[in-house]
């Protein structure tokens, strides 16, 4: 999951890296993603699109709420390459327009939801 940090003085907003890999493999991915539309993690390349998504935070640990944002956004992707006749999405972490490498995702959790923004594109 990763430690969480202060961003700033301005409430809660608490920074976390999270495993893309643990998230992507996880019972609740098995839930809510579509099967026929397969999801890559990395360099998504060529033509992206961004997409930022929320989970409620709400009695949640840090780990639930950034995994089902996380999902929240990878969701949003699936549903584009549908709309589009696409059969797979490639996504990588792009809070704040930095990417982060390897497989790791940036979460920030405010005092009511986490968010995590994903550049992605379709295929």
């Amino acid at each position: 999951m990763g430690e969480g940090r202060k961003i700033n003085n301005k409430g809660k907003n608490d920074g976390y890296m999270c495993s893309a890999s643990a998230a992507l493999n996880s019972a609740e991915a098995k839930e809510v993603l579509d099967a026929n539309i397969s999801v890559s993690y990395g360099n998504p390349g060529g033509k992206t699109l961004v997409s930022r998504q929320v989970a409620n935070a709400v009695g949640k640990t840090p780990e639930e709420t950034c995994q089902r944002a996380f999902l929240n956004t990878v969701k949003r992707f699936q549903s584009t390459a549908a709309r589009e006749g696409k059969r797979s999405v490639r996504v990588t972490s792009y809070f704040d327009k930095q990417t982060v490498g390897g497989n790791q995702y940036e979460c920030h959790i405010g005092t009511w939801n986490s968010r995590v923004v994903l550049k992605g594109s379709i295929h």
